[in-house]
């Protein structure tokens, strides 16, 4: 017989016979087992006056002057709440089953105990938690008696916190209504939530970038979600809840790569700022309430959001957004002609066009127009010099203030065009979009025309 199947024959038989051992080891568990009930512990919770364990690693708080305290650093901030459930939870212990004759505490895994935990009250209780047992959802436990108990083993789940799951956090204010973001950083941003603002051509923008008195509308969508993600986020862990100057160096916090501050209204009406510090550190995201000692770990996306707030960032897609019901009259200029379309609303987002006193199907023109997007295509934006221009599009609004907006689409090559609104150069578009509204535009006048 080869060696190698000897070998692999008397494997074989070593699992058997260790398999066997351990079926008769348990049945002489259950053999020594009584199913006695026992209280183990039953005390009020308010009695407790120390509480300490070891799960991942070795945790310990006093009851003082109606707080929880860290034993070994009184500089922690405790969540007295979750202190206090712990308590309430570790305060009655009860036992179904117990083993009467445990000859050796290593059967059970009390040898070296996985868990441990010690309660003061009455007097002092000293409890190891072992293996689990044969039947589910239950653990040896010593109380350090005679007896071996059965238990519960959701007991472990009561202990399961390390130093930094005790740790208060400090809170991120529930915002009713931000009116601005303002962000320190190398490219300084504020970004401003107003409604029927009047500061720029068109209302149905809401977000701006503030560059001193004046305003560029953002996109409300993008600008939004930054927004939204500046003050709707949550701390992911605290990471330190007492950093010194050197510690706040680690985190990239001696320097923030950027400072965010949130002025905003709370749900009672009273306005309020809310200000945080962000930095990158190891591949890590930090960030700290301004003059705070606590440091959190918190998503990339609201690190990247803070420091890359720009202009460019949020800037619009689309080339023009109107308010159709502010429009009385649309003039178009292509090919050398111009073209007067009048414009009055019916309510409801539906309007009436007309050109020359006829009813034309101009609605989905606008639509078209509105749908026009800047291109993604271009690695540097086009500058403008003498370029011819393409279409010209001038709106004649009901309103004290843009009561003219004009639109300028400008040739530029076979791939592009790029629009100027109100004397302000966009970024390049499509040329087949402008060549597309064109035709449309060409379309409803000439049809216009044939039924003259």
């Amino acid at each position: 017989m080869k060696r190698q199947k000897k070998l692999g024959i008397l494997t074989a038989v070593l699992i058997l016979c260790i398999a066997a051992a351990v079926a008769l080891s348990r049945m002489d568990f259950e053999e020594k087992m009584t199913g006695t009930q026992t209280t183990i512990i039953d005390v009020d919770s308010s009695e407790i006056t120390a509480l300490s364990w070891k799960y991942e690693e070795e945790v310990s708080f006093r009851y003082e002057d109606e707080e929880w305290i860290n034993t070994e650093d009184e500089e922690m901030p405790v969540n007295q709440e979750l202190l206090g459930e712990i308590a309430e939870n570790l305060s009655n212990i009860t036992s179904d089953k117990r083993v009467e004759e445990a000859d050796s505490l290593s059967m059970y895994g009390l040898s070296e105990p996985a868990y441990t935990i010690t309660i003061e009250a009455d007097k002092t209780y000293e409890l190891s938690i072992g293996d689990e047992t044969f039947t589910d959802g239950e653990i040896y436990l010593s109380a350090g008696d005679e007896y071996v108990y059965l238990t519960d083993a959701g007991l472990v789940d009561e202990i399961s916190y390390n130093l930094y799951d005790l740790v208060q956090e400090e809170e991120i204010p529930e915002m009713e209504s931000i009116s601005s973001i303002s962000i320190d950083k190398a490219s300084a941003a504020e970004l401003v939530y107003k409604e029927n603002s009047s500061y720029c051509y068109s209302d149905a923008y809401t977000y701006y970038l503030k560059d001193g008195e004046t305003y560029q509308n953002l996109d409300n969508d993008n600008a939004k979600a930054a927004f939204d993600t500046l003050t709707g986020f949550s701390w992911e862990e605290c990471v330190d809840y007492y950093a010194d100057d050197g510690e706040l160096k680690t985190y990239g916090l001696d320097e923030p790569d950027a400072a965010v501050t949130v002025s905003y209204t709370e749900e009672e009406g009273e306005t309020q700022e809310f200000a945080y510090e962000v930095a990158a550190a190891e591949e890590s995201y930090y960030a700290r309430i301004r003059d705070s000692r606590m440091v959190y770990r918190i998503s990339q996306e609201v690190y990247d959001t803070a420091v890359q707030a720009s202009y460019e960032e949020l800037k619009p897609d689309e080339v023009i957004l109107l308010d159709w019901d502010t429009v009385d009259s649309v003039d178009l200029e292509l090919d050398g002609s111009l073209y007067t379309i009048e414009v009055e609303s019916r309510g409801d987002d539906d309007y009436d066009y007309t050109f020359q006193g006829e009813d034309i199907a101009f609605g989905d023109v606008l639509s078209e127009l509105s749908s026009i997007t800047s291109s993604e295509d271009l690695e540097e934006q086009p500058k403008l010099g003498d370029n011819k221009e393409e279409l010209v599009l001038t709106f004649h609004r009901n309103t004290e203030e843009y009561a003219e907006v004009e639109l300028i689409f400008y040739q530029y090559d076979g791939s592009c065009c790029i629009p100027v609104l109100d004397q302000v150069q966009l970024d390049a578009v499509g040329r087949s979009e402008v060549v597309s509204l064109k035709e449309a535009i060409n379309s409803v006048i000439l049809d216009s025309e044939k039924e003259e």
